[in-house]
């Protein structure tokens, strides 16, 4: 017997629209990925906690309610499960500060939300080869 495993994409983004973007692009151009969504990042902390296996990514924004991205960061980077998880800040600042500040904290990589749907799904292709969310699938033979 055969089975694949799909390994989550985590995504972090209190704005409504931003996630439904999201999931249409993820859905054009990796629609392998299992998304898991969260509004802020508590929800992203529980999430992460009832998940048996680590995700392939993690996406957060900066600005959201109840624990900001830089908090959830600081928090995922200080989880033995989730350290070595990839974690890309995606949010509307382009300030070089939050940027700075992001890298400390041991981000990733760090991306200014595009404006359109065409845009998005290219950054979900960049996002797909640099972080090679294709091995996100395993297959387990038993």
């Amino acid at each position: 017997m055969t089975s694949q495993i799909k390994h989550s994409v985590f995504i972090a983004d209190d704005d409504e629209d931003d996630r439904l973007l999201l999931k249409l692009a993820f859905a054009q151009h990796s629609p392998e990925c299992n998304l898991i969504f969260a509004e802020d990042g508590l929800t992203l902390l529980e999430a992460l906690a009832q998940e048996s296996t680590a995700p392939c990514l993690i996406i957060l924004d900066l600005n959201m309610p109840r624990l900001n991205g830089f908090e959830a960061l600081q928090q995922v980077r200080h989880s033995l499960a989730h350290a070595s998880v990839p974690v890309v800040i995606l949010t509307t600042s382009n300030e070089a500060s939050d940027r700075k500040r992001a890298y400390a904290l041991g981000a990733n990589e760090f991306l200014t939300k595009p404006l359109n749907l065409i845009s998005l799904g290219q950054l979900v292709s960049h996002l797909r080869q640099q972080w090679h969310l294709e091995l996100c699938i395993y297959t387990i033979s038993g």
